[in-house]
């Protein structure tokens, strides 16, 4: 193998990143530099418009330098829109809460190195598990948005819907009558429609 920036060669193999979708061998005092060098520059993880290798401002997902088994996405170096203000990612934050993407709003807290907001995210989690839910309510909002569930017979396998397209709450399975009872629709409701 021949370093892709030097060009030492070697008989095993060498150290891999992957730079602009193409797999390059590096020996190991290039890709040592060169990790120190990634290590150093701008990336979307410290930006507030960053979500899971997607940028929320401008719609596009990111593609990763892959150096070794670390990722960077270094287009940060060039994005007019990068922000790392921590008052951005407290307005973030507090959205999702509003949205009750609690987890998510944990995350940004402890990125902002807040605990004790993270805990209080986490606790609202826990709340709305225990609070009881009215199926009616949650199949009456899908319908108003449009939205239609797939589900499946615990018993028989069938398909079952819930939702736009069937908006009344079965009882009983269509094809082997068993009981849907046991099946938890507030929760399976409650983790799709977000």
């Amino acid at each position: 193998m021949k370093c892709y920036n030097c060009g030492k060669t070697s008989k095993g193999n060498m150290p891999t990143a992957k730079i602009d979708g193409e797999e390059r061998p590096y020996c190991a005092d290039c890709y040592w530099k060169l990790e120190k060098e990634y290590k150093l520059k701008k990336t979307c993880e410290d930006c507030a418009h960053f979500n899971d290798e997607h940028c929320k401002k401008t719609d596009v997902a990111l593609v990763p330098v892959t150096i070794g088994y670390n990722n960077y996405f270094v287009q940060a170096e060039n994005c007019n829109y990068f922000n790392a203000d921590k008052e951005v990612f407290l307005q973030e934050a507090k959205k999702l809460e509003a949205e009750s993407q609690f987890e998510e709003a944990a995350l940004l807290y402890e990125k902002l190195d807040m605990p004790e907001q993270a805990e209080a995210s986490r606790k609202n989690i826990k709340a709305i598990a225990q609070q009881p839910v009215n199926i009616n309510t949650q199949v009456k909002n899908l319908v108003k948005k449009g939205k239609t569930l797939s589900y499946f017979c615990c018993h028989c396998g069938a398909p079952l819907k819930i939702g736009a397209k069937a908006p009344q709450v079965q009882k009983n399975c269509p094809r082997c009558g068993g009981d849907l009872e046991v099946i938890n629709l507030g929760k399976l409701i409650q983790q799709n429609s977000s």
